[in-house]
């Protein structure tokens, strides 16, 4: 028979058909779990800390091949502080990372490739987790941000595109200079005026 736990209490719980799966075990709890604006953080399976589990195909599996469940919850502010620190900490290091571009560019270094694919990749986390939080946010009624983030999303797409161009066509001097004198400022702005706390 298969266990749920919640946190550390047992739940009273039973997969008659056996035919229930994982995603529909977390939304049940989560749907119980909104009014108290919690939800669920780690999965547990069989003893196991599983990561990556939202979206993914184990959420698809039946709960009836599983000894047990052990389902850890946080509090949406609890969770909104940490994705804040996170995004803090993402335009941080793009920014960074957006000057050693410029410089590993300017001078023909050979890491300028590796530098140029972590600032692309930087900027699609930093869009990718404000996102996130803007949605938990509206869910859960909290103004997590000075101003809306969603005008910046439009413009961090049109400098990824840029730079793509720039890249591919090997213009090496209008991407530094699209990246020092427009992404650079633009990124600075941003890590200024979104947040209510700069850490």
């Amino acid at each position: 028979m298969t266990e749920v736990y919640l946190d550390d209490t047992r739940l009273d719980f039973e997969d008659r058909g056996r035919s229930s799966t994982i995603g529909e075990l977390i939304d049940a709890v989560e749907k119980d779990l909104t009014s108290h604006r919690r939800f669920v953080m780690e999965l547990w399976v069989d003893g196991e800390r599983l990561s990556g589990w939202r979206g993914s195909e184990v959420m698809k599996k039946p709960l009836s091949v599983h000894r047990g469940f052990v389902l850890k919850t946080a509090s949406m502010e609890e969770v909104a502080l940490e994705g804040l620190d996170l995004a803090q900490e993402y335009l941080r290091v793009t920014g960074d990372n957006i000057r050693l571009c410029i410089s590993d560019l300017r001078t023909g270094n050979t890491r300028a490739d590796a530098s140029f694919s972590s600032v692309f990749d930087g900027l699609v986390e930093v869009v990718r987790t404000i996102d996130a939080l803007v949605k938990g946010g509206e869910k859960y009624n909290m103004d997590l941000f000075n101003v809306n983030p969603a005008s910046y999303f439009g413009p961090i797409v049109n400098f990824l595109e840029d730079m793509k161009e720039a890249r591919e066509s090997g213009d090496h001097v209008a991407l530094a200079d699209l990246m020092e004198y427009e992404l650079s400022p633009f990124v600075g702005e941003m890590e200024e005026k979104l947040f209510h706390f700069n850490a």
